[in-house]
Formats: C-alpha cells, structure tokens, sequence
C-alpha cells in the first residue's frame, strides 16, 4: 500500500468531511492544521496489529497513559464514543476501524455504520470506497431509500451503511442481514441520531 496514496485518501476524506458538516476551515487555525497534520502522520504510517510501541506525545501524571508501555496496559473498554471538531479525522478514524476489522473471505456483513440522514450515508460511503480502494475485495452496501432488494435475498457485502429505518427493515423485515455478525457498529453523528424522534429507538433495536 503505498503512503502517497494514503496520504492522498486523506486528505479527500477530509475535503468530502467539511461538505457534509458545512464546516469551513479557517487556514489560520493552529489546531486544526495540528490535527490534520497528526492524522496524516499516523495515516502514512504502517497500519499493524501491535501491542507494544505506545508513544506517549504529552505526559500527564494524572494521565493512565503516563506509564503506559503498551496497548494492553490501557485495558480499553469494547465500546468508544469519540467527540472532537468538524474536519479533525472522526470519519477517516472509524473508517480504518472497520477496514482493518474485515475479512475478505467472510461473504457477509461484518461492519454497519447508521447515518442520520440519506445524503450524510451516501457522503459517508464515498469516503469507505476512496479510503478502501487499496481493499480490492471490499464491498460495501447502501441501506438507504430507492435502494430495493428482493425479498429473501441474504447480501453478501461486507461494510452496509444506512440510515436507521432501511437498516432496521435489512434486518428484521426483511432478514437481509444478521445484525448479530457484525464486529464493528458504528453510530454516526450520535448526538444527532439521540435526538431525532425515531432515529434512537431505531438504533437501541439494531444495536440489541
């Protein structure tokens, strides 16, 4: 997999994050260049399952991190919630989760990221076909409106991403996928999907 084109993915990601949220980017920003800067360095580097190699860039003695030799010292929770700025790499973040968590061979779904909207699904899709071009296997499902199925059919792609009513009847309606197989659920924009009538007892019954 070659860095430059990493790098390039990167850095649409980025462009394709700002279109949906409608953030405009302020050059002047050191932050925002720093966490860029950050992501695309971690991006470049080698992707590897590692238990050790922890690099601690701020030290804090009240910090867990602060001894922290290895990833299996953190003893991290199964499940994450990440909140940070429009634009700094949430999406490209959880994208890599679920590409380094796929196997090509497995011919079902194994990955679900719930969009609260049909555009931000279709966005957010566009980013796991540029960022999984390298994947040459992957295959990735829309579970959105106008997106029709014949009944009893079992899909065989591997990422779905959706919004919370189609996703639903993919898997209870319908059975077109078996909710129960998939490694990684992503819930995109949450706080959004909290509080929009239907959309958090959509989630609650797929995520269960």
């Amino acid at each position: 997999m070659a860095t430059d084109s990493w790098a390039l993915a990167v850095d649409e990601q980025e462009a394709a994050v700002k279109s949906v949220s409608g953030f405009s980017s302020r050059r002047g920003d050191r932050k925002d260049r720093a966490a860029q800067s950050l992501l695309n360095k971690l991006i470049r580097s080698n992707l590897v399952d590692n238990t050790n190699q922890v690099e601690v860039l701020q030290r804090d003695p009240s910090s867990p991190l602060y001894s922290v030799k290895s990833l299996e010292e953190l003893r991290l929770p199964q499940n994450l919630i990440a909140q940070s700025q429009s634009g700094t790499g949430k999406t490209a973040a959880f994208v890599l989760a679920m590409l380094s968590r796929v196997e090509p061979a497995e011919r079902y779904p194994q990955c679900l990221c719930l969009s609260p909207t049909y555009e931000l699904a279709l966005q957010t899709g566009k980013v796991i076909e540029q960022m999984g071009k390298f994947h040459p296997e992957l295959k990735l499902a829309y579970a959105v409106r106008g997106n029709k199925l014949e009944r009893g059919q079992k899909i065989s792609e591997h990422i779905v991403i959706g919004t919370p009513g189609t996703v639903l009847d993919w898997c209870s309606k319908l059975k077109f996928m078996d909710p129960k197989k998939i490694k990684v659920f992503v819930l995109d924009e949450a706080d959004v999907m909290i509080a929009t009538q239907g959309h958090q007892d959509q989630s609650i019954r797929i995520q269960r």
